[in-house]
């Protein structure tokens, strides 16, 4: 991997992407790297922004490069259910259906590299790796939506929260955002409510018998952050078998 990252490009912005060996590209060589980004642009949306609204033709996907989105649908009195996180890494778009399913607007400023479904059939032609790529990440999304029913039919309200902040924490480690340090949330409560399937109470009191556990601190301002003290046992809170 890291000799086909040397072999591309110098002037490449491939080089230099934070996500380059996560997501779509991480087992591309340096061809397929350089094929794909001759059929890309970078796309910048401020936070609140459109990227792609439900029920639209669906001409183009993406790849996260930074920043985070929110995937959402719409009943026709005007209710919304939030679906969906998006980080760094995650792909995002409909490349084998003719118009988009849902709306994806920008939470924080982020940017985006955005591909034509026109030329991401022609990739597919000439790069059997390429369309695998996609597959995958096509079917990591369909296991995180069985895990996030799973957690909706059978997790405690406390379970479901323990688990958001232990997601968040993980990402943030994993995409080296903090080496310490306060965890800033993506979400206000309300939406994490949404996203867990709770009212914006329960999320509350939760959040507040995990602090009066010692387990979080909590500090507020325009967006909430939460200090990890004891990641163990946030991990028993959220039900993980994997610490």
């Amino acid at each position: 991997m890291n000799q086909s990252i040397l072999l591309i490009a110098e002037d490449s912005r491939c080089v230099g992407c934070e996500v380059r060996t996560h997501g779509i590209c991480a087992r591309l060589d340096a061809g397929q790297i350089s094929d794909m980004e001759a059929a890309v642009s970078v796309k910048r949306l401020s936070e609140g922004q459109i990227l792609m609204l439900e029920g639209d033709r669906s001409d183009h996907v993406a790849n996260v490069t930074s920043g985070r989105l929110k995937v959402y649908k719409s009943l026709p009195d005007g209710r919304t259910q939030l679906l969906r996180v998006l980080r760094p890494g995650d792909f995002i778009g409909a490349p084998f259906r003719v118009t988009t399913g849902y709306t994806v607007s920008a939470i924080t400023d982020c940017e985006l590299c955005v591909l034509p479904r026109k030329a991401l059939k022609t990739l597919f032609g000439r790069h059997n790796e390429i369309e695998h790529a996609v597959m995958r990440q096509l079917e990591n999304e369909l296991a995180d939506a069985q895990s996030r029913i799973l957690a909706l039919g059978r997790k405690t309200a406390m379970e479901r929260v323990a688990g958001f902040l232990l997601d968040e924490h993980e990402l943030a480690r994993t995409c080296g955002d903090r080496q310490a340090g306060p965890l800033t949330l993506p979400l206000g409560r309300a939406e994490i409510a949404d996203l867990l399937g709770l009212t914006i109470e329960t999320v509350s009191r939760n959040m507040t018998r995990l602090r009066k556990a010692g387990i979080i601190t909590l500090e507020g301002g325009k967006s909430e952050c939460v200090h990890i003290l004891d990641e163990s046992r946030l991990a028993t809170a959220a039900g993980s078998e994997d610490h």
